[in-house]
């Protein structure tokens, strides 16, 4: 027994002297199933030696390995995977991948390696080697000398297809290089070039390496160099150009293109080359794009091409847009120049490109005219849907509506951040294949207008940052359409002025955003009332309770209400999301940093809150303002009740007496109040009735009265008849010079708004019959008092004789209601019976 113990002993002490735990590394199986061992971040000092020998791949990665000792993975034969990525390993022996013969894949990047150091022999093991990673490790200390990249250490991979490396001042890749006869893809993964007295990059520089290299990157650069304009004549074959971030300036990129004329390439990255560090005669940072610039790069068949960021602020006639063959390009990205589009030439040359670009996919034409703070760009290799909007930093006004005709072909297409004030913006589409759109952000008169077709097999809109006033929702139908964004849209406006939404059909809609919106309220509309909503933001608005309609969504898995003004949660919402709780299996709730209260109030809802199956988002980290406005964490306040609500009984009973008084006087109050204002609550209740009845009937009154008068009537009404007829008692009347539009001053006009009326009203004066139309109102008022049987014709005389009365009236005296009320209200004192009248019309309104 004690001798077994000591070997026990005796083992782990053996693999705890070699930086190994025998549980530290998990296994998993990759989709080919090979087996996998992950042993990052585990704190070894060296590579563990007690693995299964079978392993495919091994993750060493964020460990602390400061040496790799000479037969360090002897016991790996089989292994195709090694990544050994940030540790401090600044040795490595001259045998330490001995029995590595079957590798293809070994990354060493990020650690304290010094190439021109390590043994020359050292990769002599790794005759199947395909791809290398040694970037970003140790700076050579001398950066004024040249830089000589060990050859012979290297030339020993003769089936290297992938190298990545750093880049450094004054590079020197001698003739060892040329046994790299596979390489594919040079990769400068970091670099450290200056510009140090003009710090030049010549065309001998990479003579060493094999013409059929397909991909070079150098990216990264942020100090300008130059470029002689033979560099890339060693390599004919190129087919991924990646200069991104790297100030070599427009000028030179495109001037080195030259040995690519007329030829067939994958990718052209010039994202973000030049930058405003770089101004000079020579070089300007503003760049003006002409025919002169584009020769080289108009004649490639080009595939992805990127010029974000590229200080582009114009271009002249067959340049940017005039592509010797526009069908080889399937995505262009265009965004965060200066650029303008103001101007006929601008328009027509960007609408040429649109039509004989027929194989375009991806098209990315944003954050226009002005500089903007972090823009967020596309990735010209795997464009993806992008949910970050910065802030605008300045706003630039130009005119027209212009139209688009969208390929067929494009499937992405983003126009945000425009700071071009359109009156108004068109797409078309036929055939269209366009998955996601982004308008956002854009400075448009009238929001753009998009033809039914765009919507077929759209994905994902955003529209956010453009007022809802202006907008609306589109009312085209979106079958396909699963992602929403609405953001910093102004809904709040819509509401406070009694706008309506459009028609808004999405069955599969799955997410939508609608924050900082300043809602505090949103009654249904067609837009949330999709039946299939998973995912809900209304987060940075000022909701104070969680809106009813949100219970109507029962697929709901996740709703952020984050930053609002939500106190409690009421027992109706908190019941119906424990429904869609069971329904669903889960349901996210976001209430971070609301104004929850912690009080006698709320406890039912701090009861519920401790012990619903509502997952709160950070639920831990909440806090609740108690009685007395100190802030306390909500989750100590549910975990100790008894203590913060002991005395909530007492408050109950002296609630319930409380209650009990407020009952009594709540009796004899609204008893008196009754008896009072008991006519007044007749009329109200036998108008309400009325409304029933004209429901029933299918009526549907626009108006409570037409009025027919002539000039000299127009100052009494206004100053004596409106005030009390729509001011006073609310009804709403249709007076021709107000109501009716000046095109539509018609008989047929007149005659729509008698019949949308339900009484008609004559003020007669003594030269009513001169007026063009009083005779005509007469006549339809009577044809409708006679076809309906339910609308009264009350008839206002001022100042006037019975012979002045129009026939027409006195022929239908019996079914008319006649008023006296002077045109001249000084007369009313000396009528005693003034005010009786004005209560008899209002009766005869109220009443039928």
């Amino acid at each position: 027994m004690k001798k077994t113990v000591n070997i026990l002993v005796l083992s782990i002490c053996i693999a705890v002297a070699n930086g190994n735990i025998l549980s530290s590394c998990r296994y998993e199986r990759n989709i080919q199933h090979k087996l996998i061992a992950r042993c990052e971040n585990q704190g070894f000092t060296s590579v563990p030696r007690n693995l299964r020998r079978d392993i495919y791949e091994l993750i060493l990665s964020n460990n602390s390995i400061h040496m790799l000792i000479n037969n360090s993975f002897i016991y790996y034969t089989q292994m195709k995977w090694l990544v050994l990525t940030g540790n401090n390993i600044s040795v490595i022996q001259q045998d330490a991948f001995s029995g590595l013969n079957l590798l293809k894949v070994l990354k060493v990047n990020d650690n304290l390696i010094n190439i021109t150091t390590i043994p020359h022999g050292v990769f002599r093991h790794l005759s199947n080697l395909a791809v290398l990673d040694i970037s970003q490790n140790k700076m050579p200390l001398d950066t004024n000398v040249p830089f000589i990249y060990p050859d012979i250490t290297f030339s020993s991979l003769s089936r290297l297809q992938n190298l990545s490396l750093d880049l450094f001042m004054f590079p020197v890749f001698r003739s060892g290089f040329t046994a790299l006869r596979d390489i594919k893809v040079l990769n400068f993964a970091t670099c450290n070039l200056h510009n140090s007295s003009r710090f030049k990059l010549f065309n001998s520089t990479f003579e060493n390496f094999s013409p059929d290299l397909k991909e070079l990157y150098i990216s990264g650069c942020h100090n300008f160099f130059l470029m002689e304009y033979g560099l890339l004549d060693p390599f004919p074959n190129l087919k991924v150009l990646d200069l991104s971030k790297s100030y070599v300036h427009l000028y030179q990129a495109l001037r080195i293109l030259h040995p690519y004329q007329n030829k067939n390439m994958s990718v052209i990255n010039f994202h973000r080359i030049s930058d405003n560090s770089i101004n000079e005669n020579n070089f300007p940072y503003s760049v003006i794009m002409t025919e002169e610039l584009m020769k080289y790069l108009r004649t490639i068949c080009i595939e992805s091409l990127d010029l974000s960021k590229a200080g582009i602020v114009d271009y002249q006639k067959k340049s940017l847009f005039s592509f010797k063959r526009p069908e080889c390009i399937k995505t262009f990205i265009i965004s965060a120049n200066r650029l303008p589009s103001s101007t006929a030439d601008h328009y027509f040359q960007v609408v040429t490109f649109f039509k004989s670009a027929i194989n375009m996919k991806v098209y990315d034409f944003s954050y226009l005219t002005v500089d903007y703070i972090d823009p967020l760009y596309l990735d010209v290799y795997h464009p993806e849907v992008l949910n970050h909007f910065p802030e605008i930093t300045e706003t630039h006004k130009s005119p027209p509506h212009l139209t688009f005709a969208i390929p067929s072909s494009i499937e992405f297409l983003r126009f945000t951040h425009i700071q071009i004030a359109f009156t108004s913006a068109s797409f078309t589409c036929a055939n269209t294949s366009l998955k996601y759109l982004d308008v956002s952000f854009g400075v448009y008169q009238n929001y753009p207008d998009f033809t039914d077709d765009c919507g077929e097999q759209l994905e994902y809109l955003d529209i956010s940052g453009i007022p809802v006033t202006i907008i609306t929702f589109p009312s085209i139908f979106m079958p396909k359409l699963s992602i929403l964004k609405v953001t910093n849209a102004r809904i709040d406006q819509v509401i406070i002025k009694g706008k309506q939404w459009k028609s808004f059909k999405a069955p599969n809609l799955r997410k939508i955003d609608i924050s900082f919106n300043n809602l505090w309220t949103l009654e249904e509309t067609t837009l949330l009332d999709q039946p299939n909503i998973t995912h809900l933001n209304m987060s940075n608005n000022l909701f104070r309770t969680i809106p009813s309609f949100v219970t109507k969504l029962q697929k709901l898995e996740s709703l952020d209400l984050s930053n609002n003004l939500i106190s409690s949660i009421d027992v109706t919402i908190r019941f119906k999301l424990d429904k869609i709780v069971i329904s669903n299996h889960s349901l996210i709730l976001n209430l971070n940093n609301n104004a929850l209260v912690c009080s006698c109030d709320t406890l039912d809802f701090l009861l519920w809150f401790a012990k619903t199956k509502v997952t709160f988002k950070n639920g831990d980290t909440y806090n609740c303002t108690m009685s007395d406005g100190k802030q306390t964490k909500l989750k100590e306040v549910i975990q100790n009740t008894q203590k913060y609500f002991s005395d909530c009984k007492a408050t109950i009973w002296l609630q319930v007496g409380i209650i009990l008084v407020a009952s009594a006087f709540g009796i004899f109050i609204p008893l008196s109040l009754l008896y009072n204002y008991r006519w007044k609550i007749i009329l109200y209740t036998y108008r309400k009735v009325r409304h029933v009845v004209e429901k029933n009937l299918h009526k549907n009154y626009l108006y409570d009265a037409y009025v027919s008068y002539e000039d000299r009537s127009v100052s009494w009404i206004q100053k004596f008849f409106l005030p009390k007829i729509e001011d006073k008692w609310g009804l709403k009347v249709c007076l021709h010079d107000r109501d009716l539009l000046p095109g539509d001053m018609t008989a047929d006009a007149k005659a729509e708004s008698i019949q949308q009326s339900r009484h008609v009203v004559f003020i007669i004066t003594e030269h009513f019959t001169e007026g063009k139309w009083g005779r005509f109102e007469i006549e339809r008022a009577k044809y409708e008092k006679y076809t309906t049987n339910f609308r009264k014709i009350i008839v206002i005389l001022q100042n006037i004789q019975i012979k002045d009365i129009p026939d027409e009236i006195i022929n239908i005296s019996s079914d008319v209601y006649f008023i006296e009320l002077p045109l001249d209200e000084k007369e009313a004192d000396d009528n005693p019976d003034y005010q009786s009248q004005w209560l008899r019309l209002k009766a005869l309104f109220y009443l039928n």
